[in-house]
This record gives C-alpha cells, structure tokens and sequence, in this order.
C-alpha cells in the first residue's frame, strides 16, 4: 500500500508535470511583472517629486531675482534722482550769482542831457565837423562829482584822448561804461574794484573833441555791450 501511495504522485508528475512546471514559471513571470510595475510607479513618484522640488526652487530662484532686478532698479532710480539733484544744485549757485548782477545803472553825474546818443553824423561846433555822438553828453559844471553807474572794476584810465581824461569799468556782464571829459584829479584807479555809486572822479575841462559846444561843460558817457556802442537810455533815465 505504501509502494501504491508513492508511484501515485510520480505518475502523476510524469503525466502532468509539464502542465505544473508551465504554472510555476506563469506565477513567477507574473510576479516578476507585479515587481517591475510597482518599481516604476516608486521611479515615476521619486521623479516627480524631484521635479516639484525642483520647480519649487526654481520659483523660489525667479522671485530672488525678481526681487534682486527691484533693488537694481531702486537703486539705478536712486542714483538718477541723486544726480538730478547735484545737478540742480550746482545749478542754483549760478543762477543766484546771474541774479545779483543787474543792469539797473545810478546817473554817472547830476545834470541834463545836452546832447544824446547819435549813430547818424551831427554837427560840432568845437571841430566844425559832422560825426556820430556814441554816448550822452551831460551838462554838468566843473567840479561835479562822476559815480560809477554800476558795480563793477576799473578796467582802463587814459588821460590823453580827444575825449579828455577816460575812466573804463567793466561790469563783468558784458557791460563797459566809460566816463570822459573828468578832471585829471581821479578817485580811483586802474584794477580798483567800485560799487555802484562810488565816486570815480568829477566833471573837468580835458575834452578837445566838444570843447566848445554851447552847452558847455559836460560829462560824456558811453556804454559799451561787448565791442559796440549802445544808446545809454537803454540803462539809465534822465
């Protein structure tokens, strides 16, 4: 009976064994199959974690440099209004020394004008002769006091001209008075800085050119803008 029990099972394989070895090796491959899915879904997971970490730092970098062009543009900005403001400030000193220089001149001397700014020929007795009269002859007596028209400082001082004794002042603005016909007996002199109203001299009797004019003693007064003669009226009002 025990010899029946074991030859069961060996025939059994002999005829069926085919059949039980094709099972194992579909159970194996099929666990093999189990095995390789779940490794590539654990693959699929770990990359996309890698990926959200990575997008993650990635946001994280954009916002730092987003932040980091702000400060790059507050700071350019901050330099622009820095050099707007040097700059306006080296202007305002300009434009305050520009304010105190003005052209508003005080009367040379105390008189009437005898004879006014001319660029056309007129007649002169004293030379019997036509010419231009480029300034104001004022008549004022000898002795008169001549004040500098505006602060400024003197440039030239002549005393052989056929306009007499000349005082030149410059008024560093583009302006040049000139005082002739003075009494040889200055108050001033070349390179001396005055103020408007300063004493540069008075009325004298040096003139050849208008000597003998009828209106007779007199200051003659010129403005100079740049290299030309203007009309003294522009300045000043008798």
């Amino acid at each position: 009976m025990d010899k029946k029990f074991i030859k069961g099972p060996i025939n059994f394989f002999k005829k069926e064994g085919f059949y039980v070895i094709l099972f194992i090796c579909l159970c194996v491959a099929a666990a093999a199959a189990i095995l390789t899915v779940k490794n590539n879904k654990n693959e699929i997971s770990n990359e996309n974690k890698a990926a959200i970490s990575q997008k993650s730092g990635n946001g994280e970098t954009a916002k730092a440099e987003k932040k980091y062009d702000n400060a790059l543009q507050v700071k350019k900005d901050s330099n622009t209004q820095n050099k707007t403001n040097n700059s306006v400030q080296k202007q305002e000193p300009s434009k305050g020394v520009s304010n105190l220089v003005s052209t508003a001149f005080q009367k040379p001397v105390e008189g009437n004008i005898a004879r006014a700014f001319s660029e056309n020929p007129v007649y002169w007795s004293s030379t019997n002769t036509y010419r231009p009269n480029l300034g104001y002859d004022i008549q004022a007596s000898v002795g008169k006091s001549v004040f500098a028209a505006m602060d400024g400082k003197v440039e030239e001082i002549n005393t052989d001209t056929q306009d007499g004794v000349q005082v030149i002042i410059n008024h560093q603005n583009g302006l040049k008075t000139v005082y002739s016909n003075l009494d040889r007996n200055l108050k001033v002199s070349k390179g001396q800085n005055v103020t408007k109203g300063t004493v540069i001299g008075s009325v004298g009797n040096t003139t050849l050119r208008s000597a003998y004019e009828k209106y007779g003693d007199h200051l003659h007064f010129a403005v100079l803008k740049g290299d030309k003669f203007v009309d003294p009226g522009k300045y000043i009002k008798y």
